[in-house]
């Protein structure tokens, strides 16, 4: 990223910048958290300079382990990208101003925090359908971690997390497939809890939410909304 330079193991900004954390990763620990003089989270974040005082592109911050941001001036305020509104935490820097460090942290505290991040459905929704997986795996590579398990496994993880906008109980692979026009970022997601119960009532009672999934079964009943079998069932009715 042409913003930043490295000097003696530091990261320093080019020119003046904005770096832009989106409010909803703050929402879970594991993803990220304010240190005081610095956040600690995932690089997966807005960034633009202002060369001569002029705002440049808004790009991302493609690095998907974790960092520390030092922290300076701070605000909050709306971004759009995409024609996608985004809450976000603002974090400026002045030129030369240190940025964040060079070396990264390895381990599996860092591969554990991108899952949740897939699982809470807190991926930048700028990012393309078809670089998440990339992403995952890049995430995997410099964390230096393997879950020993084929890559189907991720993409299925994946799939389950990306919806149809326009029917939520349905993939956005799907969606995605059969619509010449769709772009790879017209997509819906949501935590893992959030999707069961899209899917079926059993789902979602399996999943330990029994009291709102008996509400969504009584009016999904009463629509006359048709549920998905889900696995689990098909594994008792055996």
């Amino acid at each position: 990223m042409d913003l930043l330079y490295a000097d003696q193991g530091k990261i320093y900004c080019n020119d003046y910048m904005e770096i832009y954390i989106p409010m909803s990763y703050f929402e879970r620990s594991s993803i990220t958290f304010n240190e005081g003089a610095s956040i600690r989270t995932i690089g997966l974040v807005y960034a633009r300079a202002f060369p001569g005082g002029n705002p440049g592109p808004i790009q991302l911050f493609n690095l998907p382990v974790i960092v520390r941001f030092m922290v300076y001036e701070s605000k909050q305020e709306t971004i759009r990208i995409r024609n996608k509104s985004i809450e976000v935490m603002t974090l400026q820097y002045m030129k030369n101003a240190y940025v964040l460090h060079q070396s990264v942290t390895k381990g599996r505290e860092v591969a554990g925090a991108f899952l949740d991040m897939i699982l809470a459905g807190k991926i930048p929704p700028t990012v393309n359908y078809n670089q998440v997986i990339d992403l995952w795996w890049r995430n995997l590579e410099i964390a230096g971690v393997s879950y020993k398990v084929p890559s189907k496994i991720f993409e299925m993880i994946i799939a389950s997390i990306y919806r149809n906008p326009h029917d939520l109980k349905k993939r956005y692979g799907q969606y995605y497939g059969s619509h010449p026009n769709s772009d790879g970022y017209d997509y819906v997601t949501g935590d893992v809890k959030s999707v069961v119960k899209q899917l079926s009532t059993f789902s979602g009672m399996a999943f330990e939410d029994i009291n709102s999934m008996i509400s969504n079964g009584i009016n999904n009943a009463a629509q006359g909304k048709e549920e998905p079998e889900s696995p689990l069932e098909k594994i008792i009715y055996y």
